[in-house]
């Protein structure tokens, strides 16, 4: 089957992608402000005194970024079926790009807990080194155009990226063209209008660093086209370039450079995610509630009198409210008691303190998070504790599943991109892989590699505990005759000591075996002279004694 993507289809599929955002847009902001502690600031003002923002949704989500930590992102790298390619070199080259996206992938972390889903989009740059020609940006969902009718992300017919260009950068893509250019708009822009209203000050200025048009960069991979449309050129009729896509994997199939990160999906439409922060923001609009209610009943609760009129003069009241100590007030009224009365407090009700209690729990039981991870106390050893940032054990555990791959496909992703930019520069990339240099070109890197993440899972806790278990097996490694300096070497690279531990200690070694050679020969008796070491005739005095050494068949006669 055949069909050609036009524009007036593209602006179609982008119409259909702006309102079903437009309908996500409150709850997002919601979520967003509650995750920043600004909840109250649209509320309505002048109803209460105080209002009071608990820091809840930030400790929910951060907490799943502490659990999901990992120091530096890796892969292990496997050959294809097809046995093409070098592995190693793909797995060095592709670490090597993977430990500078460490900030980028905790961005899309974040985006990905507080809303729906993120996106990692791979950007070609203006470096001359070609293992830096490919950075990583963290996208929000808003900015990813999907073609939500396929079952999988893989089934796909399109995947498109919608965002702003400044004219400097329009013009040196798409040349000198008649654009209608407009002020860039933010998503939240609707809802904070009134915070940033200073923002259309610079965007009036004549200036083409604060002209902008909208692009939509979409990917058709039905028939392996990437096109550039903008509705500020010719009013969308036509498209602002079309050319191949340009990225292939070993099979030829086109490759996007945009990469998902899903923590949760809807069952019903797996394109769809669904907001961890959704879970719980429920509860935490009851707690902000009920601690601001709790804040102003606090306020209000000051002591107040009934005085009966008459009774107190103006001097007499002035001193009751002055407060000195062991003050006497003399009055007319010959009942004191029905002179001046406290006014009764309404106490809190009980029931206020137990409906807090509650919403914690129920949120506590939307977070699925193990105790330990809030910071609570328990009786969980270190090694339950790893266990529990395993896969399939816990909830961090299928969280860190997800994250890592999107980690495999950022790899996957970064191999194909650069095995044609090293095939168009045709330049000789060197590269040190164990100590020796190796020249990587594009065959090394094209193959449908096995990739996996290395660091899965992986956190503080787990690492010390692979620590202490490797420590404690350091016995075992040396009756099992593993050399006392690979051994050595484990260690220097677990701990992270320095590097010249290996050397002092080869140092130590070599000296410890010239001594132990030098008293076996002391043990074994007198050194042999030179006459000796040099085959000559020994200088002991003749006689018949001692010509049994020399004449064939001679008998000692002592």
């Amino acid at each position: 089957m055949k069909y050609k993507m036009t524009p007036d289809i593209i602006q179609q599929i982008v119409k259909v992608h702006e309102q079903y955002w437009d309908d996500y847009r409150p709850d997002l902001f919601k979520y967003k402000q509650a995750y920043e502690t600004r909840f109250w600031d649209k509320a309505a003002e002048g109803q209460m005194l105080t209002y009071v923002q608990t820091s809840d949704a930030y400790g929910y989500i951060e907490s799943y970024i502490a659990s999901l930590f990992a120091r530096n992102p890796g892969v292990i790298v496997k050959n294809g079926i097809r046995g093409r390619g070098n592995a190693k070199v793909a797995q060095h080259v592709a670490n090597d790009f993977l430990v500078y996206q460490r900030q980028q992938i905790e961005n899309a972390s974040r985006l990905a807990l507080i809303y729906p889903m993120a996106f990692m989009k791979m950007m070609p740059t203006q470096r001359p080194d070609i293992l830096r020609k490919i950075e990583t940006v963290a996208l929000p969902p808003w900015e990813v155009i999907l073609d939500r009718e396929a079952r999988r992300y893989e089934d796909q017919r399109y995947i498109g990226h919608k965002y702003y260009m400044s004219m400097i950068e329009a013009r040196h893509k798409f040349g000198d063209k008649r654009y209608n250019t407009i002020q860039k708009q933010e998503y939240f822009d609707k809802y904070e209008a009134d915070e940033y209203n200073g923002k259309g000050e610079i965007a009036d200025q004549n200036f083409d660093y604060y002209k902008y048009i909208e692009v939509v960069e979409i990917y058709d991979l039905h028939t392996k086209l990437m096109h550039f449309w903008s509705p500020n050129w010719k009013e969308g009729k036509e498209f602002l370039l079309s050319e191949e896509i340009p990225f292939r994997d070993a099979n030829d199939d086109p490759v996007t450079p945009l990469v998902p990160l899903y923590f949760n999906r809807l069952p019903d439409k797996p394109l769809d995610g669904y907001s961890a922060m959704r879970r719980i923001y429920d509860q935490i609009y009851e707690t902000n509630m009920v601690r601001t209610y709790q804040a102003n009943a606090v306020r209000k609760a000051s002591r107040q009198y009934l005085v009966k009129k008459g009774v107190l003069d103006e001097e007499q009241m002035a001193q009751i409210t002055s407060g000195i100590d062991g003050l006497f007030v003399e009055v007319d009224e010959e009942n004191l008691a029905g002179a001046i009365q406290a006014m009764p407090q309404n106490p809190t009700p009980p029931d206020l303190q137990f409906y807090v209690q509650q919403v914690q729990s129920d949120k506590d039981k939307g977070s699925i998070l193990a105790p330990f991870t809030r910071g609570e106390s328990s009786r969980t050893s270190a090694t339950e504790a790893a266990a529990l940032a395993a896969y399939t054990s816990s909830e961090i555990g299928r969280l860190a599943r997800e994250r890592d791959t999107m980690i495999e496909q950022l790899a996957d992703t970064y191999l194909c991109m650069l095995s044609l930019y090293v095939e168009e520069e045709n330049a000789r990339q060197v590269v040190m892989i164990d100590g020796e240099p190796q020249i990587v070109n594009a065959m090394m890197l094209e193959e449908n590699f096995h990739i996996y993440a290395q660091d899965q899972a992986s956190t503080p806790l787990s690492e010390s505990v692979k620590k202490r278990e490797f420590m404690q097996s350091i016995p075992m490694l040396q009756q099992l005759g593993v050399p006392s300096d690979t051994i050595l070497s484990e260690l220097v690279r677990a701990l992270g000591l320095p590097e010249d531990f290996n050397t002092a200690a080869a140092e130590n070694i070599k000296q410890q075996q010239v001594a132990a050679s030098k008293a076996r020969l002391a043990a074994e008796g007198v050194a042999p002279d030179a006459a000796e070491q040099a085959g000559g005739l020994v200088s002991a005095p003749s006689g018949p004694a001692n010509l049994q050494g020399i004449l064939p068949g001679a008998r000692s006669i002592s």
